[in-house]
């Protein structure tokens, strides 16, 4: 599962660190043959050969040769065209600017700006090595979602010229039905303020290059200019160059061009929901982003069973990461001391990874199967971000329009008794988390029927969204489960060996799955997709799911990089309002802690009680202001 603040934030600094020492010695087989070969499985991912799967490993080819070859015993068809059960895909894992990078802009007549590198413009880590030259065109908010009702790109030719757009989405931070993109929960982003999908739909129109500008919202005292750092790793290069530039930049060329600024282009798109977008006349851009990229290549294994009868034009997805994350380098939760171990990972997510290896051979064994496709995935690079199901979601092998449903294990490998209800006094169940069931229609009562029929206490959970692989087929609008059996100390540590996984439990999560797979393949009606707005939670998370202590009622901005913490949104109502604190303060201070960094204000919040009041030291404008902030 992917390193998720709200999960690590109940699992670190109060657990003790175990031993990390190497296992020592395997589990005793089984004489069931169906325990023997998942404990086989989970024991060979989870194995020093593998060397925690980690992307940048060796040992993660290593397991995807393994899973290959599990998928073609089982009678999987190579999902690939050229016959190949690998998908690959390119993680970046690091990039610098380098030279030449360039921006220049030219209007009418002698009419030119050369925007200073660094402190008016930037490249974002998004950007390939390219070139690019052409006539400039706004495109409001680079958003084009039809089932929204709104098109910043409708009738607007864009092939070829550089695009400029502007930040987030248009009523960000509005609640109610006043909100842009209803379709998310309150207090979420839509998909459509994501820098990827502006990209993403500015490729899609064939534009050149895109330019992203800060909205109102976002732009404080500062207009702070994304750094090139912030997306240059982990991500999947766009095609053409993407800038980052100041508003005051923009602003010029739009007023002598005679156009509207961009906050009365922003306030009219906010008004009533209706695209601005026009073409820049007269005006052109000319960039070129030199980077230095080190990529490494990596790969989804897939493999495919064909349907039959009816149905078998549409698929169902099931699925887990198999990547973990290494020698602890990177996404370890274990500290400083676990840094350069062996992190063997065996339920995140070698247990996901063996029930899926698992039903693939179950599936393949049935003969004159009825039903729909079912396409097995084990996706790569879920730690470093849901990387391969989102590469997946964007290049599908088979069409997503036709994909009825996605279900996903992650972390099946720790199954617990628990009491039957609250009072304990019914005895015990093996308990395992549940989400997506609000995501499709009647996934409640199929659900807890499987619970039902294999005695499980079920913690249901209606999210669609979350920290794993279905979070991306959600927001694809395809409805999901999400399989899960709770976090531990071991979570992202050294110590989370295969001699800690529960095989029997494993398989009992994996005959759930089978059970609720065999209505998806088979039901005559695909599930009608649901959008959800109950947030991700975990309900095994021993501690609660943000920090301790009140809250101000703030919105910091993340890419700000001096110090002390900068403002970019205030909640109207909330503490800090009441205060006196406005968009653009910086907090330097909090009842005398300094505050130079994030988590120094996090920390000194969180020693905070309700019912006090606390000085709040904000510089605004160059000049130290204390307020006082009455806490709730």
């Amino acid at each position: 599962m992917r390193l998720h603040f709200r999960l690590l934030s109940g699992i670190v600094a109060a657990v003790a660190m175990l031993t990390l020492a190497s296992p020592s010695s395997a589990q005793k087989p089984f004489d069931d043959p169906v325990l023997e070969r998942m404990r086989k499985d989970v024991f060979f991912l989870a194995s020093q050969e593998c060397e925690g799967r980690g992307i940048e490993t060796k040992g993660i080819n290593l397991a995807a040769d393994y899973i290959a070859e599990s998928f073609k015993a089982s009678g999987l068809k190579p999902a690939m065209a050229n016959g190949s059960y690998f998908q690959p895909f390119t993680v970046t894992m690091s990039a610098k600017l380098g030279k030449p990078t360039s921006f220049a802009l030219r209007g009418p007549g002698d009419a030119k700006k050369d925007p200073r590198l660094g402190s008016e413009y930037t490249p974002m880590g998004f950007s390939p090595t390219s070139k690019a030259k052409g006539d400039l065109v706004f495109a409001g908010y680079g958003i084009s979602a039809p089932n929204l009702k709104y098109d910043d790109y409708a009738g607007l030719d864009v092939e070829g010229k550089i695009v400029f757009v502007l930040r987030r989405t248009p009523r960000y931070g509005e609640k109610g039905d006043r909100r842009f993109d209803t379709t998310v929960p309150e207090g979420e982003d839509s998909i459509h303020s994501a820098f990827v999908t502006k990209i993403e739909t500015a490729a899609k129109h064939k534009a050149a290059a895109l330019i992203i500008v800060n909205d109102t919202g976002s732009v404080g005292r500062l207009d702070p200019i994304g750094q090139f750092a912030n997306h240059a790793t982990g991500t999947t290069p766009a095609k053409f160059p993407v800038l980052f530039v100041k508003r005051a930049v923009i602003d010029e060329i739009l007023t002598e061009a005679k156009a509207k600024s961009l906050t009365e282009l922003e306030k009219a798109i906010n008004e009533n929901l209706k695209p601005q977008s026009f073409a820049l006349k007269g005006w052109k851009a000319d960039t070129e982003v030199t980077v230095e990229r080190t990529d490494l290549k990596v790969k989804n294994v897939v493999g495919v069973l064909e349907g039959a009868g009816p149905l078998k034009d549409e698929t169902v997805v099931i699925g887990a990461h198999y990547d973990h994350v290494g020698y602890g380098l990177w996404g370890s939760a274990g500290g400083k001391d676990a840094r350069g171990k062996l992190h063997y990972g065996a339920d995140d997510n070698a247990s996901g990874t063996t029930g899926l290896m698992e039903l693939a051979r179950r599936y393949g064994a049935q003969k004159n199967r009825q039903g729909r496709r079912i396409v097995f995935i084990a996706f790569s690079a879920e730690e470093r971000g849901l990387l391969g199901s989102v590469h997946y979601c964007k290049e599908p092998l088979f069409p997503l329009d036709k994909t009825v449903a996605m279900v996903n294990m992650d972390m099946i490998g720790r199954v617990k008794e628990v009491p039957s209800d609250w009072t304990g006094l019914f005895g015990k169940q093996d308990r395992l988390i549940v989400y997506g069931t609000g995501t499709g229609e009647g996934f409640d009562k199929l659900v807890g029927a499987a619970g039902k029929k294999h005695d499980l206490k079920l913690s249901v959970l209606k999210a669609g969204t979350g920290p794993s692989d279905h979070d991306s087929f959600y927001r694809k609008r395809i409805p999901v489960l999400f399989l899960y059996t709770g976090t531990h100390p071991e979570y992202h540590r050294p110590t989370d060996i295969a001699e800690k996984i529960n095989v029997a439990g494993m398989r009992k999560v994996t005959d759930f799955v089978q059970l609720i797979a065999d209505d998806l393949l088979t039901r005559v009606v695909p599930p009608k997709y649901f959008v959800v707005r109950d947030p991700w939670s975990d309900p095994t998370n021993p501690r609660p799911t943000r920090p301790m202590g009140p809250r101000l009622g703030i919105r910091p901005d993340y890419t700000y990089e001096g110090e002390g913490v900068l403002l970019e949104g205030i909640t109207p109502g909330g503490i800090a309002e009441k205060a006196g604190l406005k968009d653009g303060d910086i907090i330097v201070e909090v009842a005398g802690k300094p505050t130079p960094t994030i988590v120094a204000y996090m920390s000194a919040m969180g020693t905070q009680k309700p019912g006090t009041t606390i000085d709040v030291v904000v510089d605004r404008k160059g000049k130290k202001l204390t307020l006082k902030a009455k806490l709730e």
